[in-house]
């Protein structure tokens, strides 16, 4: 009977198990002490890693620092270099404008030198033509003047000539005027005498008729007084006959006026009466036409005002319906745009896909497995988050939207990245094709003769050991200076650290 690792009950456990159990255990003990060893180990191993890791970013960082002042030295010089020929070449272009320039002003001081001499030149003759025109024309003067002093004597003598006759003429105009004018004051007294009679005797005469008019108005005067006494004295008898009986009549009128007097006064008492109701009936009339007119007012500006309202609230129902309309049709436009828009989206998606469909036959298995490429962590620095609330604009809705177009920039990232190099290969492929062409030429040219090869450089024509062979000189890569072996500070870390571990194990 086959016993697993228990004791049956009633039998002691023999020397052999006992033994077993004893080794079993003593090398489970030793395993544990072996493993806490080996942790122990692995974790001052780790630390030394960290430690080391640490060290070799610090040199790193410091050598790369390094580099860059070095590299920054270099650049100053080769900057202060290529700014030194710059300046000379300049100082040169300087030197060439300014002598040019000297040029141009020596020959501007000749041409004005030259410009002065005959300005000169033509001053002189100009002066000599002026004092020829002088002369001339003080000539000619001369002769207007004794030509003019002839014409003035002639003158002169012609109208002396005819004062003379103007003058006779005149007093014998004068004689004839004095004899007509002493004629004529003879005739004009003599007829003013004759008038003075004619007038004397004129007044006397109705002088005496009147004084006779005089004396017969007065009688007939006094017979019309006479006359008006007589009548005067009839009228007023027959005044006082007839006024009798009208005194009696106006005494009965009196009477008469009295009672009508009363009567009046009785008929002006009612009269006043009525004029007070008249006038409290025209006051409450006013005060009935004040209030209607007041409430027609109140009523016919209520009726306006409600008019008013009604064209607002119609005008403002026509503007809104024409806002709408706009909104409407603006929708309409905006939604055909987007619908356009969108198609173009779609065509563009489409053809997208396609080359897509194209370009995946000519992927490598590598892009096949992995189409995007994985950033690497270590030559990337963690980019800090942007705060998308800050930026004016910006949602983060529409900042995470952005986000989903990140593989698709990678994937275009990296097909630009390779044509870009696919391009840069070709242009260097022709210029290594033109290169061999220009070759191949100059060898077709040595192994044929003919005047064009002889007369240029013929490579297969050997001058002082040199080869006539036209080919860009071999130059170094770094520009001349010889080439120092570097070792990288990473590789001297590494071997160091594995020269510890192994004399530290």
């Amino acid at each position: 009977m086959v016993q697993l690792g228990k004791f049956v009950k009633g039998k002691a456990p023999s020397a052999t198990e006992s033994k077993r159990t004893m080794i079993r255990i003593r090398h489970q003990d030793k395993t544990m002490e072996d493993l806490d060893k080996e942790q122990t180990q692995m974790k001052m191993r780790r630390e030394y890693l960290k430690n080391a890791m640490f060290e070799e970013q610090k040199m790193a960082h410091f050598n790369r620092m390094k580099i860059l002042t070095h590299w920054r030295k270099i650049m100053r010089v080769a900057k202060t270099e290529q700014l030194k020929k710059e300046i000379q070449i300049y100082q040169q272009n300087h030197d060439r404008e300014v002598d040019a320039k000297d040029a141009i002003l020596q020959m501007l001081d000749r041409d004005l030198d030259e410009a002065e001499e005959q300005y000169q030149m033509a001053l002189r003759n100009h002066l000599i033509h002026v004092d020829e025109l002088i002369e001339l024309q003080n000539s000619r003067l001369r002769g207007l003047q004794e030509e003019f002093e002839r014409d003035l004597q002639i003158i002169k003598a012609e109208f002396d000539r005819e004062k003379q006759e103007i003058e006779n003429s005149h007093n014998m105009e004068r004689q004839e005027l004095r004899d007509m004018i002493e004629t004529i004051d003879e005739e004009e007294n003599h007829k003013l005498k004759q008038m003075k009679d004619d007038f004397e005797s004129l007044r006397e005469e109705t002088k005496n008729k009147n004084v006779e008019e005089l004396e017969s108005m007065k009688h007939d005067l006094i017979k019309k007084i006479e006359d008006l006494d007589k009548e005067f004295e009839v009228n007023f008898n027959r005044y006082v006959s007839d006024t009798e009986s009208k005194a009696d009549n106006y005494k009965k009128l009196l009477k008469d006026n009295e009672k009508s007097s009363l009567s009046i006064n009785t008929y002006q008492r009612s009269i006043n009466r009525l004029k007070e109701q008249i006038a409290y009936w025209s006051l409450k009339m006013q005060q009935n036409k004040r209030e209607c007119e007041e409430r027609n007012s109140k009523l016919r500006k209520e009726k306006d005002m409600i008019v008013r309202h009604y064209h607002d609230l119609k005008r403002k129902m026509i503007q809104f319906r024409e806002d709408e309309e706009r909104r409407l049709g603006n929708l309409t436009i905006n939604s055909k745009m987007c619908m356009d828009k969108l198609k173009e989206y779609q065509k563009l998606g489409e053809k997208i896909l396609k080359t897509a469909e194209l370009c995946r036959k000519l992927e490598t298995e590598k892009e096949k497995v992995l189409p995007f490429y994985q950033t690497s962590e270590d030559g990337v620095e963690e980019i800090p988050d942007i705060g998308v609330e800050k930026i004016e604009g910006m949602k983060k809705q529409k900042y995470n939207e952005f986000q989903l177009l990140d593989s698709f920039y990678k994937r275009y990232n990296k097909v630009l990245l390779d044509k870009l190099a696919i391009d840069k290969q070709k242009t260097t492929l022709e210029k290594e094709n033109m290169f061999f062409k220009s070759l191949l030429k100059q060898y077709l040219d040595g192994v044929s003769v003919n005047d064009d090869v002889m007369n240029t450089n013929n490579p297969l024509l050997v001058v002082n050991n040199k080869v006539n062979l036209n080919r860009p000189p071999v130059e170094r890569m770094d520009g001349g200076v010889p080439h120092k072996t570097v070792v990288e500070a990473n590789v001297v870390v590494n071997n160091r650290t594995m020269q510890r571990n192994a004399n530290y194990f």
